[in-house]
């Protein structure tokens, strides 16, 4: 049986998501001497919050939370300060200019201080956040270009730092499709060993493990991603306008097609710049 199973820059391409309208970071990339002014773009959307409030059973107002001390009553925002425990219910008090201090001096720099082949890095150490890496301007997109093919060509990912929300960040740097992408990585001493199992030593055979080899080759054609995605908003809209329409009539109740029209028009703005952009960004590649 032949396998079409589509790949991630396939999902990528086809995927309706708006890209990001503007950069979240923007300083430089450096490896040895080399330095390319970069900015970098969210590769991923972050789902919207769910919009449930707390409200007061019966009265419908919404529940405030209120700065409170046990020994003052409430204060104002002002009035606070932060601490670290030392012992139980000790805490020592430290202002806001001493934590600026301990704070690290942000370069602007993704420093890249190692090469190594993807193998090499466990999926488990990835952090969860993916940055793509553009040249900031024309005059950098030859260097720009320069790195991406070579790591390309080395068929190796680039290991460093960068300080991303005040802390030191290490990420992996590699080529895809006109880019560079960059995820936040986990330390491997964050890694938790594998527990260990009571289990009972069985002897597998062939035949045993025919039946799953073959459904594994029987489930390996094209992937419908729609069928994996949360339609827990989806869901929950559903409820709320069956409630809104029963209350104040159906004209207030499109709640989803309020939401999937606004979403629509969002998405066909940015498509329409993100591709623009994207062909600027290839123009200067070649």
């Amino acid at each position: 049986m032949a396998t079409n199973v589509k790949t991630a820059a396939v999902c990528i391409a086809e995927s309706n998501a708006a890209p990001a309208s503007r950069a979240s970071w923007c300083g430089q990339l450096q490896i040895g001497d080399l330095r390319v002014p970069v900015k970098a773009y969210a590769a991923v959307a972050t789902p919207p919050e769910t919009p449930l409030r707390q409200l007061h059973a019966g009265c419908g107002k919404r529940i405030e939370y209120k700065k409170w001390c046990p020994k003052h009553g409430a204060i104002s925002q002002d009035e606070i300060v932060k601490g670290y425990p030392y012992q139980p219910e000790q805490y020592v008090e430290l202002s806001q200019s001493e934590l600026d201090q301990l704070q690290p001096t942000d370069d602007k720099t993704i420093h890249l201080e190692h090469f190594l082949k993807p193998s090499f890095i466990d999926p488990v150490l990835f952090a969860g956040r993916s940055l793509y890496l553009l040249a900031a301007n024309p005059a950098a997109g030859r260097p720009f270009v320069m790195v991406a093919r070579a790591l390309d060509r080395s068929g190796k990912w680039g290991l460093g730092r960068v300080i991303l929300s005040n802390r030191w960040q290490i990420v992996i740097v590699r080529p895809t499709e006109n880019a560079l992408l960059m995820h936040t990585l986990h330390h491997p001493a964050q890694s938790r060993a594998l527990p260990s199992l009571e289990t009972t030593e069985a002897n597998v055979t062939q035949t045993d493990l025919r039946p799953i080899v073959r459904t594994i080759n029987g489930l390996n054609g094209d992937v419908n991603w729609e069928a994996y995605k949360d339609d827990a908003e989806r869901r929950l809209i559903a409820v709320v306008e069956c409630k809104v329409s029963a209350t104040q009539g159906p004209r207030l109740s499109s709640i989803g097609r309020r939401r999937r029209a606004a979403n629509g028009r969002s998405v066909s703005r940015s498509k329409s710049s993100g591709s623009n952009g994207r062909t600027k960004q290839r123009k200067r590649a070649a």
